[in-house]
């Protein structure tokens, strides 16, 4: 970035901007910032600029980035897996492709494991270590024990796996059996990422999800008990139906079944899924408001910290020495991820790519050789600044030191206006060299660091703050 802006100029645009849009950097004054510094959540997750390259420069400007060299310069990177398919549609979730179909699950593992192995060939591949393999979807649970076998055997055939590589294997309960567990860990697999979402067994029926508590308890037990890999659960917080009183059984039931880590997630209402629809048919209750999610976070936080579990970020606990959250931790910094299967993305050298989420064209590419892309954008100039923003607001803590150190960017002399005002206001601490977010601050990160991104690009280009994302109501 240019070198360091006045604090006077950042008043400036903030003076000029919409009483809305000044609302969305800065926050309200209020007695209970936790609650009511902002309207909603403003965007699922920040926002980065970038410009989309035309479709015909796509292909050759993948084949040039597969074709660099694997510099490390210190950062990590990781693999991203795909697994299109899942056995029923859950309402609130976003990522829904298709439905299980063994036929097409066997092509697509095959096509899945020719992409691998013919990226694998690759510079950008072969030159150095994979640290981080997510397998995600989807449900990666849904294939067979014979499929995750050909999967797991073509990673470690074609990817060169770091020695403490750190292997994700996404599932969901009811589908998977025993013999696709062992499958998983005798190839590899060292860390399990369970979506359990709630305990309650009505609470997970109404958003899709079909096991009971005690199934869930039986199956977290024998994956735990085998002690080969790490376990990991997933919370959601401020699904219909489920009051402060489930919550605190489910944050409850999390301390107690000896987990190595987990998740608390707020809930994300997509104005055009099928959550959203079944709210307004009246076939479900409305998800909790804003300010009852604020205070179920507050009880997350207070109840792992008093059963031990330590913070890795805002929304991810352990327990124990095994979780080490790597692929997420390299996903929010802007670390180098190499995108394989229907729909994944991938990111790397200045660019964000995905694949074509048509399982059939896929398919289709794969067997002429070709990666099946659907997109590649250039991220923006700063965007390796921007990406380390993200990340460190998303572990509760902006090293401003090492910023200045870093990039030649005084944070302080530039957002002074809105550190001075989010201190204020109860969302931050600041001394200089670190802002270190407040309760009320960890809970909004998303309108913080976003904040943030929008003062910075409102300095060097001159483009207005990012509204509330259409997509996702204000309950999310």
């Amino acid at each position: 970035m240019e070198k360091e802006k006045p604090s006077r100029q950042l008043r400036e645009r903030l003076d000029s901007l919409e009483e809305a849009e000044r609302h969305w950097i800065l926050g309200r004054e209020t007695d209970d910032p936790l609650r009511y510094a902002f309207e909603s959540k403003r965007l699922v997750h920040p926002f980065i600029p970038g410009n989309m390259l035309p479709e015909p420069e796509t292909r050759e400007s993948w084949r040039k980035l597969m074709k660099t060299q694997w510099m490390p310069e210190g950062s990590k990177r990781s693999a991203y897996i795909h697994i299109p398919f899942c056995q029923t549609k859950c309402l609130y979730c976003g990522f829904f492709q298709n439905f299980g179909d063994q036929l097409l699950e066997d092509d697509y593992i095959r096509c899945l494991v020719e992409d691998l192995r013919l990226s694998g060939k690759e510079p950008l591949v072969y030159s150095g270590p994979f640290h981080a393999v997510y397998i995600g979807g989807g449900t990666p649970s849904i294939l067979s024990a014979d499929n995750i076998r050909r999967l797991m055997r073509a990673v470690r055939e074609s990817l060169p796996l770091a020695n403490d590589c750190e292997i994700t294997f996404e599932a969901r309960f009811h589908e998977f059996t025993r013999e696709k567990i062992d499958a998983c860990l005798e190839e590899g697999v060292n860390r399990f990422s369970l979506g359990v979402q709630s305990f309650d067994t009505d609470v997970r029926r109404r958003i899709g999800r079909v096991e009971s508590q005690e199934q869930i308890l039986d199956r977290l037990a024998y994956i735990h008990g085998m002690d080969q890999a790490a376990v990991i659960i997933d919370l959601m917080f401020g699904m219909p139906g489920q009051s402060m009183d489930i919550w605190g059984r489910d944050l409850s039931t999390m301390a107690q079944s000896d987990l190595d880590g987990g998740d608390l997630y707020q809930l994300n209402v997509f104005n055009k899924g099928p959550l959203k629809r079944a709210i307004d048919q009246g076939s479900l209750p409305a998800p909790s408001p804003t300010s009852e999610q604020a205070a179920m976070f507050e009880a997350g936080v207070a109840t792992l910290r008093s059963k031990g579990f330590q913070r890795l970020s805002v929304c991810h606990w352990t327990q124990s020495t095994r979780e080490r959250n790597l692929y997420n931790f390299f996903a929010k910094s802007g670390a180098v991820t190499v995108p394989f299967g229907a729909g994944a993305a991938g990111k790397g050298f200045g660019h964000t790519f995905m694949l074509n989420r048509d399982i059939h064209e896929y398919i289709k590419e794969i067997d002429q050789g070709n990666k099946p892309l659907l997109f590649l954008m250039e991220t923006h100039e700063d965007g390796r600044i921007f990406n380390e923003i993200v990340s460190q607001m998303d572990r509760g803590r902006l090293n401003l030191t090492w910023f200045r150190l870093k990039h030649d960017l005084d944070l302080p002399t530039i957002l002074e206006p809105v550190f001075s005002a989010w201190v204020d206001r109860g969302l931050a601490e600041w001394n200089g060299e670190f802002l270190d977010l407040a309760l009320a601050g960890q809970f909004w990160y998303v309108n913080l660091t976003q904040a943030i991104l929008d003062c910075l690009l409102m300095l060097k280009h001159d483009e207005k703050p990012v509204l509330p994302v259409a997509g996702v109501s204000a309950q999310g």
